[in-house]
């Protein structure tokens, strides 16, 4: 995003959410058929692989928006980051928040007071303590690298703490050393205001998804509260557990799949379009409108896709059990990836501002982060499997 994921539903399908009264006797992971949990697991996977590509866009204006224009202009190097930074990975912030949306609900069959208590307290552990023990940690390291570097070697990292120093600490909520943990605590603020949401599902049905809609589609963002991709696709989600609603799939076919399968060759057709349209637009003077228009198109369609290819993937890959051991590790991905994404390229962009410097640190760094992450959680789990569960919030 440059706001973007980590996710709560991360693995939440090996988690046991059995009670005696609120709850069904059944547990999150019996509530989905095999194929969907690990669908769900494998996109989140993907989903989060697309994140740190969201990130890695490296030339001028680094903080990517809908209607962002390209500096560069009709610059190959920066239209090739843009189409694939702001355009064909922007599904991935809404898909973390729909398929968290759905697990918080898929086991209820109502909502008690007392079941809201336990699902609060056991987001506390499972969000809240990882949030405090990572700002907390890359808050420490990242004041060494500034100190030691110097304050102007790593601007944006040496704004976030100045605020710190400056005794301004409700800027670990609203702005966090590790950026990307913005995500873990509106999805915190969203567990807390669910009753509303699982209420608004169940007597508005599909007014309830329409109605957040409307800032989403606005691109408003509530103050102080939740991203607006948040809370339209948590509250998706929420209508399709809620309203029992299966996914579809291989087990739950489209019925006009020729139309179907239209929709990722829109996808692309809209990226390139919108990608082009943010290189001419300041030569143009184009209304900013015409840009947020094609971005929210841009996300409704590879969020639908997403769905459609995943299910035209061989079995072998889907049920190779390589691909479900790194797709474990996404949690660690996500929370490592940043600042040390950020601080790498601009170290390197330091020396020279060469488009193949620019480019290699696009690639590169996203598959050396994600290899670390991988390799971290792999690592920490065969050491210390509590340690992980400390680390990770259980997953």
């Amino acid at each position: 995003m440059k706001r973007s994921q980590s996710s709560d539903h991360l693995q939440q399908t090996n988690t046991t959410e059995s009670t005696a009264t609120v709850l069904t006797p059944v547990t999150t992971r019996q509530a989905i058929n095999p194929y969907l949990s690990q669908k769900l697991k494998l996109l989140s996977f993907v989903a989060m692989i697309c994140v740190i590509f969201i990130h890695a866009y490296n030339y001028t204006n680094t903080f990517l928006q809908p209607t962002t224009m390209i500096d560069e202009g009709l610059h190959a190097g920066a239209m090739v980051q843009f189409l694939i930074s702001n355009s064909l990975t922007r599904f991935a912030t809404p898909l973390f928040f729909a398929i968290s949306g759905f697990l918080f609900f898929v086991a209820f069959r109502k909502f008690t007071f007392k079941g809201y208590l336990r699902k609060v307290g056991n987001r506390a552990r499972t969000l809240l303590l990882p949030y405090i023990i990572w700002v907390a940690l890359w808050t420490g390291i990242a004041a060494v690298v500034v100190l030691a570097a110097g304050m102007d070697y790593f601007p944006i990292l040496a704004e976030k703490l100045g605020g710190l120093y400056r005794g301004e600490w409700w800027q670990v909520i609203t702005g966090p050393v590790p950026f990307q943990a913005w995500y873990i605590l509106d999805l915190f603020k969203l567990v807390l205001v669910s009753p509303l949401i699982y209420l608004a599902v169940k007597y508005l049905r599909w007014g309830a998804p329409l109605l957040a809609a409307i800032p989403w589609a606005m691109d408003y963002s509530i103050p102080y509260f939740v991203n607006c991709d948040g809370l339209l696709f948590f509250t998706l989600g929420a209508y399709f557990a809620v309203r029992n609603i299966s996914f579809p799939g291989r087990e739950h076919p489209i019925t006009r799949n020729w139309l179907f399968r239209l929709v990722p060759c829109a996808w692309g057709i809209l990226c390139i379009a919108y990608t082009v349209l943010s290189a001419l637009g300041i030569k143009l003077n184009l209304h900013w409108a015409v840009l947020m228009v094609l971005y929210k198109l841009c996300v409704l369609s590879g969020f639908c896709s997403v769905f459609v290819l995943y299910d035209a993937l061989s079995d072998k890959i889907k049920n190779s059990a390589f691909v479900d051991k790194i797709a474990s590790c996404t949690f660690f991905i996500y929370i490592t990836h940043e600042p040390l994404q950020h601080m790498a390229f601009q170290t390197v962009l330091k020396y020279t501002q060469a488009d193949w410097a620019h480019m290699l640190c696009y690639f590169a760094l996203p598959v050396m982060l994600a290899a670390l992450g991988v390799g971290l959680s792999v690592g920490i789990r065969k050491l210390s499997p509590k340690l992980h569960s400390f680390l990770t919030g259980g997953r």
